[in-house]
């Protein structure tokens, strides 16, 4: 709408006053006044609340907040990670390629992971995932288990571990060896765990409902 287009327009003006505020403020208004005015623009334009906008005004440059609210609004792409334990990436890309998946190496920072740009086909129902040759998992839940960097026969402990992503990548790194106790709060949600450990074919892990 116009209001919206307005709205987004004194946003850059602001920002652009803000980055260069000695020369370029209007005389008589002060910082604040410009930032209290971008922070109910910033709410307004985005959806956001506007206490919400001051956290985020605390912790990022004003042009860095408005990049960080824009890279919000772009829909996260659709990632999947091969599970080692049946297939290696390439033989499963190849699979997939053949069924209309369109798909490329997530990065050169996983060994595991493709990212899937469209598909004519359900990407969570092919022959491939139902066998557990993958696993839909956001790129980002892939770093803390990297980050981890889990050796063969150790014992590990996943105090929050459904629905399983984490858990399947660490048994996949361990090769099925050593020990995974695997544990949620949510005895519903652990359904879900169980059912994903018996299709990637995981059989190092112990499944548990505790309260951490």
């Amino acid at each position: 709408s116009s209001d919206l287009q307005d709205v987004h327009q004194r946003i850059k003006d602001n920002v652009e006053v803000l980055q260069d505020f000695m020369n370029k403020r209007e005389a008589g208004r002060t910082r604040p006044e410009y930032l209290t005015l971008l922070c109910r623009d910033l709410a307004t334009y985005y959806s956001y609340g506007q206490y919400m906008i001051e956290k985020l005004m605390d912790l990022f440059p004003v042009s860095e907040l408005v990049d960080f609210l824009e890279a919000n609004e772009v829909q996260r792409p659709v990632t999947i990670r091969t599970n080692t334990l049946k297939t290696r990436r390439r033989d499963l890309a190849q699979a997939l390629i053949n069924r209309g998946v369109n798909l490329d190496p997530l990065g050169k920072w996983s060994k595991t992971g493709l990212v899937v740009f469209d598909s004519s086909v359900p990407i969570g129902a092919t022959p491939e995932c139902l066998a557990g040759h993958y696993m839909l998992q956001g790129a980002s839940s892939m770093l803390p288990v990297m980050a981890l960097a889990p050796q063969e026969n150790e014992r590990i402990l996943d105090m929050c571990c459904a629905p399983g992503g984490k858990t399947s990548y660490i048994a996949q790194l361990m090769k099925n060896t050593g020990v995974i106790l695997a544990n949620d709060v949510g005895a519903d949600r652990l359904k879900s765990v169980v059912g994903n450990l018996h299709r990637l074919a995981v059989t190092n892990t112990v499944i548990s409902n505790y309260d951490g």
